[in-house]
């Protein structure tokens, strides 16, 4: 019976946790791809490569959201049984608030192993994937970004200005720059212009016009190059947008990798392939790392809060304010949760503190509630 009783708890609170969680996630994830669509209106990507990046970025989301969502989940199903009277199937069946609280706390722990697995494992490499599809992407809504009259540099090493523009594409009076190299620039005009497509590739047709070739050297040549008809290959332009990786995306090796080199290491000469590891990366490493396992721990603290909802009688005039505080209580372990990390620093006694804070409050917090439950008996 124990046991049906328990599952019954287990999947009613699952089912309330995945409600709340993926609601939260969608809301949030629908918000930053809006915030997002200058991926097409400004940076020229095309429509594929802006739902693989947003489609990537909602483990992310969901993983940020798993904190609150189960603490509201694990007081909002308690609250529920107490109010329904479902909770008298536990005392009745001579299940103590103990059991009930240790049986929340292992359930805790399974969400916490699953965070952890998400936020150190499987999102940053599905954030590094996201930023995949940007590095090899190139330029495919060119056409988007031309305006009249206002010189475009959103593609890199690029530059183009055109007059005119009419609803058929046809461009008038066209200036361009293009930076092959470090040593050699073209500047290119042309009367008239259209952009045409080959395939998967697109070009720029320019008519009536000259190319000013400039290679910097001890002479600083210039050649000029007049032409009736050339074309321009646009489909190697690549877009402005950040292609380096975000200390977020990286993988947790990469950044335990930096952070052992950089405090037994080589501190002035150590670098990874993929950014340069120093004192403020390893700083900034540390925390992230943090972020990615020890904050979870307060999964567990929330849970233990929720219930403490079990040692209040719901019929006391001060159900309300007791609850009330409960959830306040609640609310700014999350906050504690978020900032914890930034206590961490060079001083060795900050960082055991910064490490040992969710454990300390762990073991107060199971003492409050086994003293409650002793009072109780």
């Amino acid at each position: 019976m124990e046991k049906i009783i328990f599952r019954k708890f287990l999947y009613d609170l699952i089912g309330f946790f995945l409600i709340v969680s993926i609601s939260l996630s969608l809301i949030t994830w629908i918000i930053q791809s809006v915030n997002y669509l200058d991926f097409i209106s400004k940076d020229g990507h095309g429509f594929s490569v802006y739902f693989s990046f947003i489609s990537l970025n909602f483990p992310k989301i969901f993983s940020k959201v798993i904190i609150f969502s189960y603490f509201i989940s694990v007081f909002f199903i308690i609250q529920k049984y107490q109010l329904n009277n479902e909770i008298l199937i536990f005392w009745t069946n001579g299940i103590s608030k103990i059991r009930v609280v240790n049986f929340i706390i292992k359930v805790s722990i399974l969400f916490t192993i699953i965070q952890i697995l998400l936020t150190y494992f499987l999102v940053p490499k599905l954030q590094d994937y996201s930023r995949d599809f940007i590095r090899s992407s190139n330029i495919d809504l060119f056409s988007s970004l031309i305006t009249e009259k206002k010189f475009i540099d959103t593609v890199k090493d690029f530059t183009i200005f055109v007059d005119r523009v009419d609803e058929n594409g046809n461009m008038q009076n066209i200036y361009l720059k293009d930076s092959v190299d470090e040593n050699n620039t073209q500047i290119i005009s042309a009367k008239s212009g259209k952009i045409i497509e080959r395939g998967s590739e697109k070009y720029l047709n320019l008519n009536y016009g000259q190319i000013l070739d400039i290679t910097k050297n001890n002479y600083n040549t210039t050649k000029v190059i007049k032409f009736n008809n050339t074309t321009f290959n646009l489909s190697n332009l690549k877009s402005k947008s950040t292609i380096f990786p975000k200390l977020q995306e990286l993988n947790s090796s990469v950044i335990i990798s930096c952070i052992n080199n950089f405090v037994f290491g080589n501190k002035l000469n150590y670098s990874l392939p993929i950014f340069h590891c120093s004192k403020d990366s390893a700083m900034k490493g540390a925390k992230e790392i943090f972020n990615r396992s020890i904050k979870q721990i307060y999964i567990i603290i929330l849970g233990m809060i929720a219930t403490i909802l079990f040692f209040i009688n719901e019929k006391n005039s001060k159900y309300i304010i007791n609850k009330s505080l409960i959830f306040f209580i609640g609310l700014i372990c999350i906050v504690l949760s978020e900032i914890n990390s930034e206590f961490l620093s060079i001083s060795l006694i900050n960082n055991i503190i910064s490490i040992m804070l969710p454990v300390i409050i762990f073991i107060l917090c199971y003492l409050f509630i086994f003293n409650l439950g002793k009072k109780s008996i």
